[in-house]
């Protein structure tokens, strides 16, 4: 289709995964990393429409470098991902055993590092341009059962937050903004138990979805903002 997108947590998982799906459309894609892998340099050498950009979305001044190529490049971006998102196994504890000060960077990074993404492209949005901010079911204080995890389900809730105010300022321009959900993924980041559990999802699943979605914006019910990858509206 040769549009404009761009994925941050290009490397691993599900970000991979969305590279991946928008190379086979034929989409000139920018992937940001904050450690690039190999897998995913080799991936770029056979693919010219694939440029990789080391990125910490948790810093202001890397995220306006990582971009100011792509801006300086691209009239219009036609899909942001926000799908960079980091998770900490040590925080499955009850609130005396966690460590607040270690585990505050996941709000950085998963909610205050989407913003920094949205600010930097904001510019090059427009009419049907596309948001798609891969957030958490864990967000969701509606259907919240957890007693565990606290900063990691916060993080999230204010990845949602962010998006609907982003929705907001944007409509305007005729770009919309969406949260998946994309499922208990089949990641390092999910673990071991996920990777072997049967009620998991592939990341190339999830990602095929999420774009399925992302391309065909119609396919969306009106006034639904936050999904499971699968179509399922969720409560926030």
């Amino acid at each position: 289709m040769d549009q404009s997108v761009i994925i941050t947590g290009a490397g691993r998982g599900l970000g991979f995964s969305l590279v991946k799906q928008h190379i086979e459309r034929g989409d000139r894609v920018y992937g940001y990393e904050l450690d690039i892998p190999d897998t995913l340099t080799e991936y770029a050498e056979k693919h010219e429409k694939l440029h990789i950009y080391q990125c910490d979305v948790a810093k202001t001044e890397s995220v306006v470098n990582a971009t100011a190529e792509m801006l300086a490049c691209e009239e219009k971006i036609d899909f942001l991902y926000n799908n960079a998102g980091i998770f900490r196994f040590e925080d499955r504890c009850s609130l005396l055993d966690t460590d607040i000060d270690a585990s505050v960077i996941m709000i950085q990074v998963n909610a205050v590092g989407l913003l920094r993404m949205c600010k930097a492209v904001l510019p090059k949005l427009g009419k049907g341009s596309m948001v798609v901010n891969i957030t958490s079911e864990s967000g969701s204080i509606g259907d919240n059962y957890r007693e565990v995890e606290y900063m990691y389900g916060m993080s999230k809730a204010a990845a949602n937050m962010a998006s609907m105010i982003f929705q907001k300022e944007v409509e305007k321009y005729g770009t919309r903004v969406i949260c998946f959900h994309p499922g208990w993924l089949r990641s390092p980041m999910s673990g071991q138990y996920a990777v072997d559990s049967p009620y998991s999802v592939s990341t190339d699943e999830s990602a095929a979805n999420i774009v399925g979605y992302a391309v065909h914006p119609e396919r969306i019910p009106e006034g639904v903002y936050f999904m499971e990858h699968t179509g399922k509206p969720l409560p926030w």
